[in-house]
């Protein structure tokens, strides 16, 4: 506890500040954000509680993957069930264990959430591949849809640049068996550049049956045509991520309470368990810049996953019979037109866009023909959306910025066993009658349906708000947006005959203060109400996604500061508060801690050697499956710290090694049932990069 309070007091501290990863000055307030309403908004007019998180604050963060980035955010909490970015989610607002439908996860505008309950796969975006992640809590309905009910996360990669080849090469070491290389180059002349990056990943990871092997490769072309076709910019990608990796499932509470650090890591009840993943994508990005009429944007993207995966396995019977397998095929097309015009004597912005999405389904259970046990799950999903939004600058310190979207979905689901079917006939028996007798050669094979599943749903979104400078140095903002979210395909294939669209409210307000280009602070309110929330009611008969009965309600503040008293030290911190709680009850939502708070502190010994001290905390939690409160053992709080240092060497070589986790902290941040997923104990990692 008194590490919290600790913590607590760099936040509050006017000597110390906030948020965010680290940076050799503090965010500006003109630092634009592309996520954001208007092609030219920035961090001053924004009305919402907002993190940009640049390629200098990554490349100088002790963090190795886009979620432990992420997870020194401001009311991010990171759930992780063996401390790897594979299986990672975000919560941002405290959603606990739907936070994969609720928290929208973007890279370059297009949705990495897959149409299941998967959620993100994090491990398939390479920390190395980012140009910057921008956080918006609270917003984005009404521009990106279904699933932005507690904010999104914006990642921005890094695109081709003409000009002389440049490139980076990075190889990395670190605790469990785990080595890393990564190689990106980057170059062109004239209209045409182009960028590569490949990496890969093997380790063992810090539990038994814990192994992770990782490849990636991606591509772009980027054409710039130069006379009369300047105004074009024409972008292609492709990408292919594949992974394999095991599962060592959870501890029982006594072991995870046992001091025995031998006990948490051999612990896995399935040695067997694991999976792999191949994700191929392939994007175009068409921009034509009118001038004076405008800029449109017009975005295609495929999405091709397979995982295949094993779970709860018994040596005792084939793998193939025990084996799931999920294949999904995701199209996505994106139009956009943004204006910005002159109005009563100031400039204005106006935006609005189609969106269109398809989406097959195919998901077999328990190998292919084990009869009775075998099944196979179908679905598909389309979707269309229109969207518009404005910006009106009403005077020089007073901006009003509304938006609407209407979305139409309609999605099909269908269930089938593999049976075995057969004809009888009644032959007579002396003393027995007629008995029924199979017909030799009558029986077929073949999966036959159980049940079908058919939807149509109509969802909006919509956002007001409002941003007022009275001074350069000071910023207050407030919104109200309304959200949605659509049952998933993996939520229609057994789901309650009653499921319903879950349907939401936020209204926010803050200040943003930044009297010099040293310090920044941030403070944001905020509350959070959902109508018809969906979850998986585990207990249950049968046990099925539902709405739940009561509504939900989170009501929080975040708060967020940044102090660079010289050149040689930085200090940041944040802390986030949330309540989760049912309307009209006294239970929180399981999986939620309402404290979270991060701190940081940078010293530039030298102009080449770099030292970073940070420190993670989350309060105590309710277990995931204790909806009342009072049939589990709570989650215990825990306080992480990590050191890391940078050490520039010259010729454009960076050596980079850090302790993570140093006072050997046991810790969870997920359990169901009082069964708990530990992890890693007090671990190191050493890189060497050069730039050329």
């Amino acid at each position: 506890m008194h590490r919290f309070r600790l913590l607590l007091l760099l936040t509050v501290s006017p000597g110390l500040a906030l948020a965010q990863a680290s940076a050799s000055r503090v965010h500006e307030l003109d630092e634009v954000v592309i996520s954001a309403p208007s092609a030219a908004d920035t961090l001053r007019v924004v009305p919402h509680s907002v993190s940009v998180i640049t390629t200098e604050d990554i490349e100088r963060s002790p963090s190795r993957s886009v979620a432990e980035v992420l997870g020194r955010e401001a009311n991010l909490n990171i759930q992780s069930y063996f401390g790897r970015d594979k299986g990672a989610t975000v919560d941002m607002r405290g959603f606990g264990a739907t936070a994969v439908s609720n928290v929208l996860v973007l890279v370059d505008g297009v949705r990495l959430n897959a149409s299941d309950l998967s959620g993100a796969d994090l491990s398939s975006v390479a920390l190395s591949q980012v140009e910057r992640i921008e956080v918006l809590r609270g917003g984005g309905a009404v521009r990106y849809g279904d699933g932005a009910v507690g904010g999104i996360i914006h990642v921005l990669t890094r695109r081709p640049r003409s000009g002389p080849l440049k490139g980076e090469f990075e190889a990395r070491t670190a605790s469990y068996d785990t080595q890393e290389l990564r190689f990106s180059a980057s170059g062109g002349a004239g209209p045409l550049s182009g960028r590569i990056d490949v990496g890969r990943l093997d380790g063992n990871g810090y539990r038994d049956n814990d192994e992770q092997r990782r490849r990636d490769t991606a591509a772009e072309l980027r054409i710039t045509p130069d006379g009369a076709l300047s105004f074009m910019d024409v972008l292609l990608r492709v990408s292919r991520h594949t992974d394999e990796y095991k599962l060592p499932g959870p501890v029982s509470r006594e072991r995870f309470l046992s001091g025995s650090a031998a006990l948490r890591r051999s612990s896995t009840a399935s040695p067997l368990d694991g999976g792999s993943t191949d994700d191929r994508k392939f994007g175009t990005l068409w921009r034509f810049d009118l001038g004076d009429f405008g800029l449109v944007e017009f975005q295609t993207d495929h999405r091709t996953r397979d995982n295949p995966y094993l779970i709860g396995v018994n040596p005792a019977q084939p793998l193939s019979d025990q084996q799931y397998t999920i294949e999904s095929t995701r199209r996505d097309v994106q139009l956009r037109y943004d204006l910005d015009y002159s109005a009563f004597g100031r400039i204005h912005s106006f935006g609005a866009g189609f969106v269109t999405q398809s989406s097959d389904y195919l998901r077999r259970d328990v190998g292919r023909t084990v009869i009775d046990q075998s099944r196979l799950r179908t679905g598909d999903l389309n979707g269309q959306a229109w969207y518009a939004e404005t910006v009106f600058r009403a005077t020089d310190a007073l901006r009003l910025n509304a938006g609407w979207r209407s979305d139409d979905t309609k999605s099909r689901t269908e269930a089938a066993t593999y049976r075995r079917t057969c004809q009888f006939q009644n032959v007579f028996i002396p003393g027995l009658g007629f008995i029924p007798v199979e017909i030799p050669g009558s029986c077929v094979t073949g999966f036959e349906s159980d049940s079908r599943y058919a939807s149509s749903t109509k969802s909006h979104a919509a956002e007001l708000g409002v941003s007022w400078q009275p001074v350069k140095a000071l910023v207050a903002f407030a919104s109200v947006s309304r959200n949605f979210r659509t049952p998933n395909i993996d939520e229609l294939a057994l789901a309650s005959s009653d499921l319903r669209a879950q349907r939401g409210r936020t209204i926010e307000a803050g200040v943003r203060l930044q009297p010099d280009d040293r310090l920044s602070l941030g403070l944001t309110l905020f509350r959070l109400r959902n109508q018809d929330e969906i979850y998986f009611d585990s207990t249950g008969v049968p046990s099925v996604n539902r709405n739940y009965d009561l509504p939900t309600q989170r009501t929080g503040v975040e708060l967020e500061t940044r102090w660079q008293p010289s050149a040689a030290w930085l200090f940041a911190a944040n802390a986030g508060y949330v309540q989760p709680r049912f309307k009209g009850s006294d239970a929180d939502i399981p999986l939620v801690p309402r404290w979270t708070a991060n701190a940081r502190a940078e010293w530039l010994q030298t102009p080449s050697l770099r030292w970073i001290a940070a420190a993670r905390h989350a309060g105590r939690r309710f277990d995931g499956n204790d909806l009342d409160n009072r049939s589990f053992a709570e989650l215990p709080s825990y306080t992480v710290f990590d050191l890391a240092l940078r050490l520039d060497l010259g010729g454009g070589a960076q050596l980079a090694a850090g302790i993570n986790n140093v006072f050997d902290k046991v810790y969870s941040t997920i359990a169901f049932s009082e069964t708990y997923y530990p992890m890693p104990e007090r671990n190191g990692y050493a890189s060497l990069r050069w730039r050329f």
